[in-house]
């Protein structure tokens, strides 16, 4: 994405969502990690539809590759990475830690409901939760900087 005009466009329209969305988002402690998204998959979708307008057919044209099996098991890899980062993740939380998270995140029970279940206080839960999401957050944040900064450099140079 070399040109400047197209860069604008993606944030201005990626702060446009923000603006239509900014009830659900205010007060939300992930606003950075939406951003840093929102950008990202703006720019993907920017350089696709670029891609695409840029696409002539004749005649002579070959016929384009079958690489949509290359990109569905990159997909997969990726994906099989990132089960294994978020496990990994998970295995650093204190054992107390981990199971309020995953009654909280993956059970999608309230911090009441886990207080109960697990005989705590809802401020023990609320604490628990607070230290897995900072050990969440240390962990992917290294690897979400650098997979950004990959993708700017792609993006502007």
């Amino acid at each position: 994405m070399q040109d400047s005009h197209l860069a604008e466009d993606v944030v201005q329209d990626t702060f446009i969502r923000v603006w239509e969305q900014k009830k659900e988002l205010i007060g939300s402690e992930n606003i950075r990690f939406y951003l840093i998204t929102a950008v990202r998959n703006n720019c993907i979708s920017a350089l696709r539809r670029q891609k695409v307008q840029q696409v002539f057919y004749t005649d002579e044209t070959p016929e384009p590759e079958p690489e949509p099996f290359f990109h569905f098991r990159e997909e997969q890899e990726e994906k099989h990475a990132q089960r294994k980062r978020i496990a990994e993740a998970l295995n650093q939380l204190p054992p107390k830690c981990r199971e309020v998270f995953l009654l909280v995140k993956l059970q999608g029970m309230s911090y009441r409901q886990t207080a109960e279940i697990l005989q705590l206080s809802v401020k023990t839960v609320e604490k628990q939760m607070g230290k897995a999401l900072r050990i969440f957050r240390e962990t992917f944040m290294t690897l979400l900087l650098l997979t950004f900064s990959i993708f700017l450099e792609k993006i502007f140079l």
